[in-house]
């Protein structure tokens, strides 16, 4: 085969990342990015478990299953660079910011409540992106529908810090990581070719992951929603005066957990 080439043939996705095709395992073509995709797959599934046993709201549970099917459809696109897992990587994107934004938009609801206009409104306006990048094919354009709708969150999070009752330091935290993943994400863009270079002739293959920005990425980014989430869910239950604890789970990942109903419920 080609240089560059393995077990999943020629690229057919329209993006080529900065990491060498192949190089550490003839069956993954992007292996780094292929697994660090783990966070973003794993990081939902302590509050997927709780959601189940301490029944949060639907609109969580969606979320959090939506953040674990972004991260899996990134694995097989990174492990394939195949056009038609790429989609599978960048379209559940839009429809899971879609459900943040409606936990986000949905913050001072009653209890157990829906919006059934707020949803028409944007499963038509996902449906929109999704039809128009298919027809077009054009990544940018994805690109700049996902930044507006994760713009769209980090505005409605910096309002509940300013109008709610709120845990501050869990905010900041997940905006924190979430920019530097967003800040790697273009340094592996726009100084490929310096990556490149250090990695081979730097580091050589000791490097690792340690140069792959991209991977790095879905590191940072993965925490970052993670928390972004977690942020969310802690207000709203703070609002139904639920008195949310946040706890951590082997003593180093937080999740929120509630204590049993005792009164009334917005």
């Amino acid at each position: 085969m080609p240089p560059g080439t393995g077990y999943w043939g020629q690229q057919t996705a329209t993006i080529e990342w900065c990491e060498e095709n192949y190089v550490v395992s003839y069956y993954v073509a992007e292996f780094w990015n292929t697994l660090s995709n783990a966070v973003i797959i794993f990081s939902p599934l302590v509050m997927l478990i709780l959601c189940y046993t301490q029944k949060y709201e639907t609109r969580f549970v969606c979320t959090f299953a939506a953040m674990t099917v972004v991260g899996i459809g990134s694995v097989f696109f990174h492990m394939t660079l195949k056009y038609n897992m790429q989609l599978m990587d960048e379209l559940p994107m839009v429809w899971a910011n879609a459900s943040f934004l409606y936990s986000c938009l949905m913050m001072t609801s009653k209890s157990n409540t829906d919006n059934i206009i707020l949803q028409a409104s944007l499963f038509l306006g996902s449906l929109a992106i999704t039809v128009v990048y298919v027809l077009i094919e054009v990544p940018l354009f994805l690109q700049i529908a996902y930044g507006v709708m994760n713009t769209l969150v980090i505005l409605l999070h910096i309002r509940m810090v300013l109008t709610m009752d709120c845990n501050k330091y869990l905010f900041l935290c997940g905006l924190g990581c979430y920019l530097l993943g967003f800040l790697l994400w273009n340094i592996d863009n726009v100084y490929c070719h310096q990556l490149r270079y250090l990695r081979k002739h730097t580091l050589a293959e000791s490097s690792g992951m340690l140069f792959e920005c991209h991977a790095w990425w879905h590191v940072f980014t993965g925490i970052g929603a993670y928390l972004g989430i977690l942020f969310t869910l802690h207000t709203r239950y703070v609002f139904l005066q639920r008195k949310p604890k946040l706890k951590m789970f082997l003593g180093f990942w937080p999740y929120v957990s509630l204590p049993p109903v005792t009164g009334k419920i917005q």
